[in-house]
């Protein structure tokens, strides 16, 4: 039913929570993967607004970012599950939207909320955004410990 399935991922424990059962989930219905992550560039600009600095090499924050994705993807190859990552940056719902249409992705699966704090303020709830704009089934996973 779901062949391929896309999971957005910041990074934080919930996050990853939901990745992690993701990767469970598509090993045990034979489904592809995507895991992609989106750097926000508006918020890194409101938050270096507001502290008087800013990100002037957004390639070595790129370079901090792949390597996680990267552990996602070998979990994947080492269970048989045919994997992507994508690593962009934007609106990340919008995003997130965009790649179901380019992906053709049946299927979202991602944690309930981000990041936490000023952060999340400034991005609102990204969960409810693709739930409410979606045109595909979105799977939301929350952790416990996490809250």
């Amino acid at each position: 039913m779901f062949k391929k399935i896309l999971c957005p991922v910041d990074f934080s424990d919930t996050s990853m929570n939901a990745a992690n059962n993701a990767i469970e989930f598509a090993s045990e219905i034979k489904s592809e993967i995507t895991f992609i992550h989106i750097i926000d560039i508006q918020v890194l600009q409101n938050i270096g607004d507001l502290s008087g600095g800013g990100i002037d090499d957004l390639d070595l924050l790129i370079d901090e970012e792949k390597p996680v994705l990267s552990k996602l993807k070998d979990e994947c190859v080492k269970r048989g599950i045919k994997v992507n990552t994508i690593l962009t940056r934007g609106e990340p719902s919008n995003m997130i939207l965009e790649a179901i249409k380019e992906g053709g992705h049946d299927l979202i699966i991602m944690g309930t909320h981000g990041k936490k704090g000023f952060t999340r303020l400034v991005l609102g709830s990204m969960a409810e955004s693709v739930v409410r704009k979606s045109d595909i089934p979105v799977l939301l996973y929350h952790c416990k410990k996490c809250l």
